[in-house]
């Protein structure tokens, strides 16, 4: 009877493992795959080793999960242009998949702490902002707890991009 048991119970460990290993899959990982997906009509190929090298820890909201931010110029020109190159912001959960919280095209990027949050200075494209190209375009994001989301920070005697944190890619 013993045996019996040991023998069944080591069967169905040997079924639920693999589902298991998959399902504790890593936050990066996760992500891993999104990009992966997102990457497979690009000309170039990106190994899984490139894609992971392009996820870098940052924190979004200092609520001690770790965060994930992906900068696309990574992959090279083709996610690139006069705008700058696309940029993710991934917030991470206690468990199951991070969210996409940030995702745009920017040219440039300062991560600064002020009164207790931290700030996402961005600078777009000129246009985003009712000039040209090459003016600057600063927008200013930063978490809100409250809406669940990034929000644009107003930012006084300063233009401003337009306050979608997201904006969808092909």
């Amino acid at each position: 009877m013993r045996a019996r048991l040991l023998f069944a119970f080591t069967a169905v460990s040997l079924i639920a493992a693999p589902t298991l290993a998959r399902e504790t899959a890593g936050p990066k990982a996760k992500i891993a795959k999104v990009l992966a997906r997102q990457l497979q009509d690009d000309f170039n190929r990106h190994s899984p080793a490139d894609i992971n090298a392009a996820i870098e820890p940052v924190d979004i909201n200092a609520d001690g999960i770790q965060d994930w931010q992906v900068s696309w110029n990574t992959f090279g020109p083709a996610w690139c242009g006069t705008g700058g190159c696309r940029y993710q912001l991934w917030l991470g959960r206690k468990s199951g998949m991070p969210v996409r919280v940030f995702d745009r095209q920017m040219r440039g990027l300062e991560i600064e702490k002020r009164a207790g949050r931290i700030v996402f200075v961005f600078d777009f494209h000129g246009t985003e902002c009712g000039g040209t190209g090459a003016e600057a375009c600063p927008g200013e994001f930063t978490w809100s707890a409250k809406r669940g989301r990034m929000v644009l920070l107003p930012t006084p005697a300063r233009r401003t991009s337009m306050a979608a944190p997201i904006r969808p890619f092909g």
